[in-house]
This record gives C-alpha cells, sequence and structure tokens, in this order.
C-alpha cells in the first residue's frame, strides 16, 4: 500500500465536505430543499458556490470524514462509491455503508480525475483528490463534466486564500451535518446528530479535571522521517483544549507543520499527545509502539514528558480528523486524562 505522507494526512490536497465553507459561514445556503420539487440549492464549499439543480442521488466519498458525515445527516443511503482505508475505526452504521459501497481505491490520495468520472458519481464529497491541483480549476473541470465537488470545511484552512469563516472546528463538523440535511432533505435526522454530539463533547469536558496551566504538545509520529506537530487551526489543539490542555503551539496559525528540535524541547509539555495512523506513513498499532517509537527519537532528548507513560497520550489521528469521529476522539481523550 502507498505511504501516507503526514503532510497530506494533516493538510489534504484537494476536495470536500458538504455545504461547509471557508470564507463564509461554513455550511451556509442560499436555498434548502423542501421536497424533490426544490429548486436550486446553493451552498458553500471553501469560498465557491456550488449550486445543486437537483438532490444528488450518488456521492463518491473520499477520506475518512465523508461516510460519518453523510451518516450523521441522514443521507448515508446515498453514498455509492468510497476512495479509502477500511481501517478507519467508523461506528457500526458507518462501517456498514463503506462496507456497501463500491471502493475505487484504497488510499484517497490516489484519486484521480478520471476515477471521479467513472464512479458515476453526482457529487464527490471528501478530503482530497490529487496534490498540488488547484481547488477551482478542478472543480471546474469536474462541473463540465456534470459531477459536484464539496470540501470538508476542516480542511479549508489547509487551502492558501481560505478561512474557516471563525467557526471552531467542532462548529465546522456540525455545519457540514447540518449542510448534508439541507442538500438531502434529512434536515430532522442532522438536527438530531448535532445535538448528540454537542451532549457529549459537553459531558466529555466534564469528566477531567481542568487544571489551569497544563501544556500539550499535539505530534504526528511516523515511523520514519520528521515529526510533525498541529497549531491553532487544528482540531486536535481545539480537543485538547476543551479539556483544559493548552497547546504549546497555540501561537502557530497552521494546522500542521514541522517543529524544529529546539522548538519540541523548549515547550516543556506536560504531556504529549502522539496522533499516529495504523497504516501509512506510521504503522504503528499499539499505544507502546508509540511510546516506544518516540522513546526513539534523538530530537526528543531532553523533554521529560516521553519518559513517563502517563505523560504520554498515543491517538489514533481519525480521531482528530474533522468528522463525527473527533467527538469519539474527545471522549477517548478525556476517558484518558481522567485516569491516575
Amino acid at each position: 500500500m502507498k505511504r501516507i505522507n503526514p503532510w497530506m494526512v494533516a493538510m489534504p490536497a484537494l476536495i470536500l465536505t458538504v455545504a461547509t465553507a471557508c470564507g463564509s459561514p461554513v455550511g451556509s445556503a442560499d436555498s434548502a430543499p423542501t421536497g424533490s420539487s426544490a429548486g436550486p440549492i446553493t451552498l458553500d464549499s471553501c469560498g465557491r458556490e456550488v449550486v445543486f439543480d437537483a438532490v444528488p442521488r450518488s456521492v463518491l466519498a473520499v477520506g475518512s470524514e465523508a461516510p460519518a458525515l453523510l451518516a450523521a445527516a441522514g443521507a448515508g443511503d446515498k453514498l455509492t462509491h468510497y476512495a479509502g482505508s477500511l481501517q478507519v475505526p467508523f461506528d457500526e452504521a458507518t462501517k456498514s455503508l463503506v462496507d456497501d459501497a463500491v471502493r475505487i481505491t484504497e488510499d484517497s490520495h490516489d484519486v484521480s480525475y478520471e476515477m471521479i468520472l467513472g464512479s458515476g458519481a453526482d457529487v464527490v464529497i471528501g478530503t482530497d483528490i490529487a496534490a498540488g491541483v488547484d481547488l477551482d480549476s478542478l472543480a471546474e473541470r469536474l462541473d463540465s463534466a456534470g459531477v459536484q465537488m464539496l470540501t470538508v470545511s476542516g480542511y479549508c484552512a489547509g487551502f492558501e486564500d481560505r478561512s474557516t469563516g471563525g467557526l471552531s472546528g467542532f462548529e465546522q463538523i456540525y455545519r457540514d451535518v447540518e449542510s448534508y440535511g439541507k442538500l438531502f432533505g434529512t434536515e430532522q435526522v442532522a438536527a438530531e446528530s448535532v445535538q448528540s454530539m454537542r451532549d457529549r463533547v459537553a459531558a466529555a469536558a466534564q469528566r477531567v479535571d481542568q487544571e489551569v496551566g497544563l501544556r500539550g504538545l499535539p505530534l504526528y509520529v511516523p515511523a520514519a522521517g520528521t515529526l510533525g506537530s498541529y497549531g491553532h487551526e487544528s482540531l486536535v489543539s481545539e480537543q485538547m483544549s476543551l479539556l483544559g490542555m493548552d497547546n504549546v503551539f497555540t501561537k502557530v496559525p497552521k494546522r500542521y507543520f514541522e517543529p524544529s528540535t529546539e522548538e519540541l524541547i523548549a515547550s516543556a509539555a506536560d504531556k504529549v499527545f502522539a496522533m499516529y495512523l495504523p497504516t501509512g506513513s506510521s504503522a504503528l498499532e499499539t499505544d507502546q509502539d508509540v511510546r516506544e517509537a518516540l522513546r526513539d527519537r534523538p530530537e526528543l532528548d531532553g523533554l521529560s514528558a516521553i519518559d513517563d507513560d502517563a505523560a504520554v497520550v498515543p491517538l489514533n489521528y481519525y480521531y482528530s480528523s474533522p468528522g463525527p469521529l473527533a467527538v469519539d476522539g474527545v471522549e477517548l481523550l478525556a476517558e484518558r486524562l481522567a485516569k491516575p
């Protein structure tokens, strides 16, 4: 299997989620379906206006977020094609949808223009298609072929000249779900899902003693190569904040970057949030694998937190990605941080 570049994991190249946005309020819609005869539906996706003359009948989901967002919105039956890993810790309902979909490739980064057209889907929703391709030009090319492209809003900050509209990471997830509901006419299901997620996040935050001043260092841990970290625009930074931790790189206005050895040591972090993928560039499978990988890193010599098992908090990357799994991620982190 093609090895996943951690930069692409953290800053996907090109597509994605319904009705969300990055320049206007994410998920804003000028019109919403009231039935099969509803007029055009306009959604904002990373600053692009996307107009639907009819409700899409077939969706190609690229990456791990779109299937769960569709399911949460009550539109999982629209998922017909999937490009991505089967190692994602989906809930049972989403896993069933993914298993039933036609899988066009294992690595979402391998998706091509030709694959998208070949799927026959009306709309492609997800996180990346091809690195180095201009977002607008690709969308225009697909549109001319009769396929709409929507971007997962949590990745909008990874594109040049795009923004998240001032919304937090979790608010972007909620808006994505609400927007799918508007597009597919399942608003009530979407609203109930959003309320459930809000309640779960609030409950997770209550489980942890919010100690003032504790500093956390979020790291992406590949099996080899440069360690990566996450700044203010990342969802894991927001997860940490909800649980009373300060991201040592909260002043870095990026989702993902590669800090220097000096910056890592100077962080003097109390805890290390070590993110990994069971496949791809990380290929680490257990919490102990992650701890050992950190301790083998010469650039972390002098960072005392990595020598304390209780101070290292391993987390499967998918639990910090901008979809419903991020809610599971907050709950998992709360459980681990609540342990003495």
